[in-house]
This record gives structure tokens, C-alpha cells and sequence, in this order.
């Protein structure tokens, strides 16, 4: 029973320090998922001024809280 306990968490601790040495993103490069969730910027460089739509409830639970 003890040698059970301890070769799982012995191989417990063996995948926490594997999980945590392994990195998602390329050093000095960054991650590709970035430049996914940046914000939009028009030619000039300047932040985009549209407002966006939220679509949460559907429009006739909009209609009914009154919007």
C-alpha cells in the first residue's frame, strides 16, 4: 500500500514539474493567439470609435425589459 502511495506521488509530482516547464509561446516571439484578441486599429494606427452589439437575449426578451 505505502509503495502505491508513493510511486503516485512520485508520478504526480513528475507531471506538475513537466506541465510547468513546458511554455505555449516561443521566447522573444510571443504567442500567435495575441494578435487574435488585440484591438482594431484603423491605417493611422488610431482605436476603432464603433460601438459594438451584444446580442445576449434574443429580441423579444430585449423587447420585454424594455430596450
Amino acid at each position: 500500500m505505502l509503495r502505491k502511495l508513493t510511486f503516485f506521488l512520485l508520478c504526480f509530482c513528475l507531471f506538475g514539474l513537466l506541465s510547468t516547464g513546458v511554455s505555449s509561446c516561443k521566447t522573444a516571439e510571443g504567442c500567435q493567439m495575441e494578435d487574435k484578441y488585440q484591438v482594431k486599429t484603423d491605417k493611422n494606427g488610431n482605436l476603432s470609435t464603433k460601438k459594438g452589439k451584444s446580442n445576449l437575449f434574443s429580441p423579444k426578451d430585449r423587447k420585454k425589459m424594455g430596450r
